[in-house]
Order: C-alpha cells, then sequence, then structure tokens
C-alpha cells in the first residue's frame, strides 16, 4: 500500500485530516524491508539499548485480530515514532493492550468504538497479567483512548479504575517499606566476600559489578554500557562516566567518599578480568569474520560456507598430505626436508636427528614420511603395532579436512542432524586432501557473503542511530563461558552483562519474582543472611537502587538532589524508591520539632512546654508525633487510620483562634518544595477571590474559605526568613 492508497483507505475510515497529511512521512518510518501491509515488523535498528546481543526484535501487529484496528495500530507505533522516537518497549505494549481491545470489538466497524470498550478491555488485561503489569499496562489503555479519540473524532473517556499495587515507597505501609529494603548488613557482607579465596569466577566479576551498583545505583542497562575507562578523578573526587537510560542527564555519577577506595579497586579488577575479552571483540569486529551460528541455521547457506571452508583449508600449504619438499613435524606445526637434512649430515640418522633436535626414531618417521611422499604416497601408520601399514582413518590429523577442524573453526559443536547435511562435502574434500589435490571452491554467492558476516553491534545507539559504544570498549564484556564451570565451543566469543545474567547471578530472583533458583544463588554459595529472618539473603538488581536513593533520603539530601544523581526526569520518582520507615521518619520529625527547624504549632508547644518542663515537652511529643504523611505544602502528623483529616486534607481552611494553618501540620523552611506549594496556594487563593469579588459579590461562603485559606497561608510564609509575602 503507497502513501496515495493508504491516504484513500483512511479517508474512507474515516480519520483526521492531520493524521492523513503525515502519511508520508510516517511511511518512511517503517523499518527497510518492510511495508504498511506487512504484519510483523522486525525493528532491531530502533533499539537503542542491549542491541550488540539481538538479533531480531519483533513487533507482531498480527496479535491484533481486528483488520481495521491492526493498520490503525500501525499509525499510531509509527505516529509516536515520528514525533517522539519511540522505543520499541512502548511500541510493543501498544501491540499488547490493543490485542484484548480488538476482541473486545469483535466484528464490529472501529468507529463503533465505545468508552466502555475500554473498560471491557481492562477486565481483559487484569485477568491475563498481574496486578503491577495490569496497571501499567492500562497507562496505555488510557494513551489507546486519547490518540484513537483525537485521530477517529470519537468521544472516548477512559481513565484506568486499576490501582498500583506496590506498598511499598515512600506512600506505602511500613511492612511493605521493610521488605523492600535491603539491609546494611546484607551488602557489608557481599563487599567483605569480595577478598574471599574460595571464590569462583562468576562470584568475583559479579561481587566487584555490585560493588559499583551500590555506589551509583545504575540500572543493569546502565553498567552493560560503562566505558572501559570510566573513571573520572577531579579534585580528590570520584565519579563514574556512563550513558544514562531513560533520557537521563549525560552527567557523571558521583561517589560517595566512603565508597571510593572499594570502586576503584572493583573498576580495577574488572578490567584486568574484562581485558582479554574486549580484545577478543575487537579483533572480531574488525575482522568481519562469519556468523557460524546464523550459518548453521540454513541449510543452503551451511553447505555453501562448508565446501568454502573445505576449499580454504585444502588451499593451505600446511595442510598438504603429499608434500615432496618435506615431512610434517608436529612439535613444531611445520614441514621439515628430513632428506635435504639427512644429506648435510652426510647420510648419518643420527646427526641429522641431532640437527632437528628430534629423537632417532622421530626422524626415521619424517625421512619415510618424505619418501613415501615423493612416491605420491601418504605417510604410512609410525606407531609399532601398527608399523608400515596405510592408515585407514584420518579423521584425528590435525591437517586433515574433518568435522573436528569444522567445530573448531566455527566454534559451534555439530548436532548428528547438521552432520548428515554436510557429511558428503567433508569425505569429498579429506578424499580430495588425501589426493594431494584441492577440493574446488562453491560458485561465488553475493547474497551468502553479504548476509552471513558477523556483525559486531554497538551496545548503544542514540535516538539518531548513532553509535555510542562498542562491546571492545566497554568495561563488562566477558569471554562466553569465562564466568562459568562450563567449557563449550565458543570460548573464543565474547559477551556482555545483561539483566539475565546478574538475575542468575542473585539467584533468578528478578525474572521470577522471589521463585528463582535460590540453591544455585550468590548468598546460598557464600553464606550471605538475612538478619531479620535467619535465611540466606535474597533482593533484586533492582532493589540495589531502592536501597541508595534510601540512604540519599536519610542523608538529608534534597529532592532535587537525589533526582539529579538518579538521572530521574522528575523528582516526584524518588517516592516509589524511598523506603524509609514511619518511625525513621518520625524520630527525625521530632528531632526537628526539639531544634526548631520545622514550623508549626506543634514546634510551639513543644517550645513553651520546655521551658518549664522538659519531661512534659517529651510526653507531648511523643503523643503528638504518631505519624508522618509527607504532603506537597509540608507533613501532616495526625493518624489518618484512626483519625479522619478534619479540614478535608485542605490544611489551610480551618477557622482557630490563633491564625494559623492545622495544628497537624508541620513545615519544613529549608524544603523548596513545600514554599513553592504554599506560594501556590496562595496565588490562586488571591486569584479566586478577586474573581469572585470582580463579581460584586462581597460575602459568601464561598469567598469566605478561599480568604481564609489566604490569610492561615501567609500566616505560615511570614515566619520563613527570606520570604517575601504581597
Amino acid at each position: 500500500m503507497n502513501a496515495v492508497q493508504l491516504e484513500n483507505w483512511l479517508s474512507e475510515v474515516p480519520i483526521e485530516s492531520a493524521i492523513i497529511d503525515l502519511v508520508p512521512r510516517l511511511l518512511a518510518e517503517i523499518p527497510a524491508g518492510y511495508s504498511f501491509e506487512t504484519d510483523e515488523w522486525d525493528v532491531i535498528e530502533w533499539e537503542t539499548r542491549g542491541v550488540s546481543k539481538k538479533r531480531r526484535s519483533t513487533l507482531a501487529f498480527s496479535r491484533i485480530a481486528h483488520t481495521e484496528l491492526r493498520e490503525i495500530a500501525k499509525l499510531w507505533v509509527l505516529d509516536g515514532r515520528l514525533k517522539k522516537q519511540t522505543g520499541v518497549g512502548s511500541a510493543k505494549w501498544k501491540i499488547s493492550i490493543l490485542a484484548p481491545l480488538a476482541e473486545v470489538l469483535g466484528a464490529r466497524p472501529l468507529r463503533t468504538l465505545k468508552t466502555n470498550d475500554f473498560y471491557d478491555a481492562e477486565s481483559k488485561l487484569r485477568e491475563e497479567f498481574a496486578p503491577g503489569t495490569a496497571f501499567r499496562g492500562s497507562g496505555y489503555l488510557e494513551s489507546a483512548s486519547s490518540w484513537l479519540g483525537r485521530s477517529l473524532g470519537l468521544p472516548l473517556d477512559y481513565h484506568s479504575r486499576l490501582i498500583n499495587p506496590s506498598v511499598h515507597g515512600r506512600y506505602g505501609t511500613d511492612e511493605g517499606k521493610a521488605n523492600k529494603l535491603v539491609p546494611d548488613s546484607v551488602f557489608r557482607d557481599l563487599i567483605l566476600a569480595r577478598h574471599r579465596e574460595d571464590l569462583i569466577a562468576k562470584d568475583t566479576f559479579y561481587l566487584n559489578v555490585l560493588v559499583i551498583q551500590m555506589a551509583t545505583g545504575f540500572r543493569i542497562s546502565e553498567l552493560a554500557a560503562l566505558p572501559a575507562d570510566c573513571l573520572l578523578r577531579e579534585g580528590g573526587h570520584l565519579q563514574i562516566l556512563h550513558y544514562p537510560a531513560k533520557g537521563g542527564r549525560p552527567v557523571p555519577r558521583p561517589i560517595h567518599p566512603s565508597m571510593k577506595d572499594v570502586v576503584e579497586d572493583a573498576v580495577s579488577a574488572l578490567s584486568e578480568i574484562t581485558a582479554e575479552a574486549r580484545a577478543v571483540a575487537k579483533e572480531i569486529r574488525r575482522d568481519q569474520t562469519l556468523d557460524w551460528t546464523a550459518i548453521y541455521a540454513n541449510e543452503t547457506a551451511l553447505r555453501y560456507f562448508v565446501a568454502k571452508w573445505a576449499n580454504e583449508w585444502t588451499s593451505n600449504p600446511k595442510h598438504l598430505m603429499i608434500n615432496p619438499n618435506g615431512a610434517w613435524l608436529n612439535r613444531d606445526q611445520c614441514f621439515v626436508d628430513a632428506i635435504g637434512v639427512l644429506e648435510k649430515a652426510g647420510g648419518v640418522k643420527t646427526k641429522a636427528a641431532q640437527t632437528l633436535q628430534v629423537s632417532r626414531i622421530t626422524f626415521d618417521n619424517l625421512l619415510a614420511a618424505q619418501e613415501a611422499a615423493r612416491r605420491g604416497e601418504l605417510p604410512v601408520v609410525a606407531n609399532s603395532k601398527s608399523k608400515g601399514q596405510q592408515r585407514n582413518s584420518w579423521d584425528t590429523d590435525l591437517r586433515v579436512v574433518s568435522f573436528l577442524n569444522l567445530e573448531k573453526h566455527t566454534s559451534v559443536a555439530i548436532r548428528q542432524k547438521k552432520r548428515a547435511l554436510i557429511r558428503d562435502i567433508l569425505d569429498e574434500a579429506q578424499k580430495t586432501q588425501l589426493a594431494g589435490k584441492v577440493y574446488p571452491a562453491p560458485d561465488y554467492d553475493r547474497d551468502f557473503e553479504g548476509s552471513f558476516r558477523f556483525e559486531v553491534r554497538p551496545l548503544i545507539k542514540n535516538k539518531q542511530g548513532k553509535p555510542l559504544i562498542y562491546p571492545h570498549e566497554a568495561l563488562l564484556v566477558t569471554q562466553k563461558y569465562a564466568l562459568s564451570e562450563h567449557r563449550g565451543t565458543k570460548a573464543d566469543a565474547f559477551t556482555v552483562i545483561g539483566e539475565s545474567g546478574f538475575s542468575d547471578w542473585l539467584g533468578g530472583v528478578a525474572r521470577s519474582h522471589g521463585t528463582g533458583n535460590h540453591e544455585d544463588s550468590v548468598f546460598r554459595r557464600l553464606e550471605i543472611i538475612d538478619r531479620r529472618t535467619g535465611e540466606c539473603a535474597k533482593f533484586t538488581s533492582h532493589d540495589v537502587r531502592h536501597w541508595l536513593n534510601t540512604i540519599y533520603q536519610n542523608g538529608g539530601l534534597t529532592e532535587d538532589q537525589i533526582a539529579l544523581i538518579f538521572n530521574r526526569k522528575h523528582k516526584q520518582q524518588n517516592a516509589v524508591y524511598d523506603q524509609t520507615s514511619n518511625r525513621e521518619r518520625s524520630e527525625r520529625m521530632k528531632q526537628a520539632i526539639r531544634d526548631k527547624i520545622a514550623l508549626g504549632a506543634a514546634t510551639d508547644t513543644y517550645s513553651r512546654l520546655a521551658e518549664f518542663s522538659r519531661d512534659d515537652a517529651e510526653d507531648y511529643l511523643e503523643a503528638v508525633v504518631r505519624m508522618v504523611n509527607p504532603m506537597p505544602h509540608g507533613v501532616c502528623m495526625l493518624d489518618w487510620s484512626t483519625s479522619p483529616c478534619p479540614h478535608h486534607l485542605s490544611c489551610f481552611s480551618c477557622e482557630t483562634e490563633d491564625k494559623g494553618p492545622c495544628e497537624h501540620l508541620i513545615v519544613d523552611p529549608g524544603n523548596e518544595n513545600h514554599l513553592e506549594e504554599m506560594k501556590r496556594i496562595a496565588k490562586e487563593a488571591d486569584l479566586i477571590v478577586e474573581a469572585i469579588e470582580a463579581q460584586g459579590i462581597d460575602e459568601s461562603p464561598q469567598i469566605d474559605h478561599f480568604k481564609q485559606v489566604r490569610t492561615n497561608v501567609n500566616v505560615m510564609l511570614e515566619r520563613i526568613p527570606a520570604v517575601e509575602v504581597d
């Protein structure tokens, strides 16, 4: 379907002209080799991270059963790609949530879509996915409702009814926070374990990776793309250069001084461990070697490249089986002119053997092999049992074409089914080689030669497709199987750390949500105990970010500072990672009240009581600080689980003898968020009062309410130094 045909079809749907006008540009976003009619696109070129390990990344529009909705889904994906460079993950989510919507729509025309259809699709999401996944999917369903409503001109107004099931984070339960927050003692024991002498290679590697993550809070995708030369030392401080994920700002990640030495040590150790793998990755990229894994998956290509290998192998002078000019000396992996050496030694074999630094028996065998070659014959058997007889099998000879040598060359184990496909080629090539001839090369195939070269893809690219870092430039690239006891045939290939590798090391927790293979986890091998339970510890790689975020929260960093450190677009995202317990918050709040840092009725009352009786003041503090509920403009200390808010969450609307906000409200004058929110509330109250008065209304419950709010906010703002109140 070309642009004109698609425009005509969209006009019949009909769809908004703004989308139709974009059709030529939208079609240009389709990956090369595919058309709009194709229901499955390989969008590997859209991937910006982890691309070095993937061969394909498929968008399966075929999952959407409704024909019209399937075509519109392609436009939705392309529209996001054109305007926002939408990633593959978002595109796959769009398909995932439109699939159940298509089931709901059934055989009805697309334009019969109703808001209730989206709620029915939401029900399917809830049935099909885990609560957290369904909640996330409902967000994409809201986006679909909005986009389809605008594009089709339909009155769609779907809003998710699903609730985020998370029980941890700043607004979670204390139990949920405690379960999410990994104890400091577990991380301390893991750091100390780095110096154990009985560590296996995998533990040595990942313990050093964990140290870096503990100090930085990097996501796994960010760890995977760390440059080999990632340390930045400036003014006695240490930072780590990295490529941030999820649109983060490209700033070096600061390392806390207490972690400086251990991070430097970890990076140094990893650099040494991975040096050889980087060299392999660089060599493969330079030489453009064949991708034998892909070749073995294509029968025609397999026969072509095996025949080509057989030709190259038998053309190699070192692989001659009948060489009149010399005999093969295994020790030195070369031919030696035994006859010529004997002539120079005056026909004395002992002297000739000494010249070649071999035994007399070995020299006799070399001499016999060269004399046989001059007669056009193969060497005879040299061992004592069958000495002088012709060999029946040459498969174990390192110079002869064989499955053994093919496996060594390709680094791929050949299964019996594949052997049957190429046995005739190897048999004929071996026969040709043993006759002293070269196996003929297959006719040159340009398509095969261009399609089966091993392309070393970059680890990450920017949104414009420009490579940012290749495996040979990364810190965490290893030789395949180097971190395990397994010894495979691809020991010379390289691999890069990913989510699965780290997860497996932790016992598979990240992928299995706590039901992974704990028997093979690092915690069990090293006997790392969670002292809360007395059992082996377990956590996910993402839990490390929660732990570090909480450390910074408790250390007094501002929300802006924490968001900057973790490369978050919005500081509100800190909340889900903040696992500080209510007890800790309460203790910090009590101290802030004692030190008169916090402002509010509780601080004033405590100060007055403390002038007469410190004990009475402490009793009051214990009674009043029961709960710490963060709010945009301060902190509410009322226990909402037992007492409902008397002002319906409007802290500045209360009417009391002493002007000011609710007695349960505490404000941190050093918190810019609290100040900005109070200024916003005061400004909005001013505007509303002015708007009502402009209508000639001087008295009403509404104007009285907002005047009260304005007064109470200004009372609090006036108590804060350096804040000007209009």
